[in-house]
């Protein structure tokens, strides 16, 4: 595939949309509040183990490695985000000059523009979580496995380029599961290809995919000592399945994530991607890793709720080809209006006021980046008055972002379910201590974790209000003589007067 895109716009106006672009994205990665799920995985940094629970243990390491270059600071966390971000352009630029030599700068400037336009990977270069690994190894990974088939199908292979692809395979799979996607699509590519087959009969092939297999060992060796409790939430717990009733919520919504989160105009060149004939193998190892990735997905939403993300793989598969499929300058004008309007809407949501506060109620995600210095002050206080042995929350997406805000890894959560926070803290350690504990609207202070203490009283409620709308309101408690569980229930006393509501 080395053709011209067909012209859009002149190259000063399309660099200069992609630098407007990429400047908005940096301010934003500088400026917005830590996301719930980011504090999380932090504190997975701070605490090193060869792997974790939820997921394989890359994004931890790096977090882990950047707190202690730069502290315990909002930078440490978004430090390697916008690193990986100039890496995923750098590798755009690699795939525009091997795409299409004769305008590769065109061709770069318009993938530019189409991934920092395009709100899935707006969002997910915008936050410290696992997909921002899995995009930038994910990309290397499709770059070196695209030259090392282009040479292979002209009698040149170097087999470098397909051991540097089965590093940054392994290093996508230690970023997330499903990074395992684009191995499936690289055999599925060569089986499909018969100018490729030969491979199959290759040792390289084999030992390139070991290397790739030998790279997950830190997380085959943590699942083993700790009852493979990862491979089973991933494949098991964490899809509790559909009634009969719901069960098409999960291909709808999968549906309508993909076209939301790419943009429905954006539709138009993946399609003519998916559906042409290409010549060279590297746009048909796109292809072979987009439907790859879109079936699996699609076969797990038949059984559960798929999130928004799951399918990123297959989108990374097709991004460094959808440049070339471009047709009309309209709908590289309307996917820039949609991607700016999706970012504006997330800044607002998440840095300003909570868009649903401003019609009903604030949802609890987006509730839950507010107010977390204004907590963390109140549980101070009130740990200042009482000395607890020990500071939790209710579930991990208040236990991890009020421990960034105090600076403090020992805080833990005391949620039923399963959580990283069970793998290091010690309940037997804490017997008969007293805890501060914190509690919202959405993650009450229920009857489970009340059972583990012969106490509790709440302390005081905390409103967080934006604009003049409420937030929510999230309640401290003291909770003593801290026990295991399965002792009888004691409910909390009640707040005293004039408590928030």
């Amino acid at each position: 595939m080395s053709e011209a895109p067909v012209p859009i716009l002149p190259l000063g106006w399309l660099r200069g949309i992609a630098v407007a672009l990429l400047a908005v994205k940096l301010a934003l990665l500088a400026t917005t509040p830590l996301f719930m799920d980011e504090a999380y995985y932090w504190l997975w940094g701070q605490h090193p183990d060869l792997s974790y629970f939820d997921h394989p243990p890359l994004n931890a390491w790096v977090l882990g490695a950047s707190g202690s270059a730069l502290g315990w600071t909002l930078a440490a966390v978004r430090v390697p985000v916008a690193l990986t971000l100039l890496g995923d352009l750098w590798l755009l630029g690699l795939f525009a000059r091997r795409l299409a030599p004769q305008a590769a700068r065109e061709t770069f400037w318009l993938s530019a523009v189409l991934f920092l336009a395009t709100p899935i990977f707006f969002g997910l270069t915008g936050l410290a979580l696992p997909d921002h690994l899995l995009i930038f190894f994910g990309l290397a990974c499709l770059y070196q496995f695209t030259l090392f088939l282009d040479g292979w199908q002209r009698g040149e292979a170097r087999l470098h380029q397909l051991y540097l692809g089965a590093l940054a395979l392994g290093l996508a799979g230690l970023s997330k599961y499903s990074g395992v996607l684009l191995g499936a699509g690289l055999v599925a590519c060569i089986v499909v290809t018969p100018r490729l087959r030969p491979l199959l009969r290759s040792p390289h092939l084999y030992l390139a995919l070991g290397l790739a297999l030998l790279l997950q060992a830190p997380v085959l060796i943590w699942n083993i000592g700790q009852g493979f409790a990862s491979f089973d939430f991933i494949l098991s717990a964490r899809h509790g399945g559909q009634s009969d009733a719901a069960r098409w919520s999960g291909p709808v919504g999968f549906a309508l994530g993909l076209v939301g989160l790419l943009g429905p105009l954006l539709l138009l060149p993946l399609g003519r991607f998916l559906l042409a004939r290409h010549p060279t193998p590297g746009p048909r190892l796109g292809q072979a890793v987009f439907w790859a990735s879109t079936l699996v997905i699609l076969a797990v939403s038949l059984r559960t709720d798929v999130l928004f993300h799951w399918n990123l793989v297959a989108y990374v598969g097709a991004l460094p080809f959808l440049a070339l499929c471009l047709r009309a300058r309209w709908v590289l004008l309307g996917q820039v209006a949609y991607g700016a309007a999706a970012a504006l809407l997330a800044f607002v949501n998440y840095s300003v006021v909570p868009v649903m506060a401003l019609v009903s109620y604030a949802d609890q995600t987006t509730a839950w980046s507010y107010g977390w210095d204004q907590v963390a002050a109140r549980v101070q206080v009130q740990a200042a008055a009482h000395r607890p042995g020990f500071i939790a929350a209710t579930d991990y997406a208040l236990a991890s972002p009020l421990a960034f805000a105090l600076r403090d890894g020992a805080v833990t959560s005391l949620a039923r379910r399963t959580e990283q926070f069970d793998f290091w803290f010690a309940p037997a350690a804490r017997a008969g201590e007293a805890a501060i504990l914190l509690a919202d609207n959405w993650r009450p202070l229920d009857r489970s974790i009340a059972a583990l203490f012969e106490r509790v009283t709440e302390l005081e409620a905390v409103a967080i209000d934006r604009l003049g709308k409420r937030i929510g309101v999230y309640r401290i408690y003291l909770g003593e003589g801290f026990r295991a569980p399965g002792g009888p229930i004691a409910l909390p006393a009640p707040a005293a007067p004039g408590g928030g509501h």
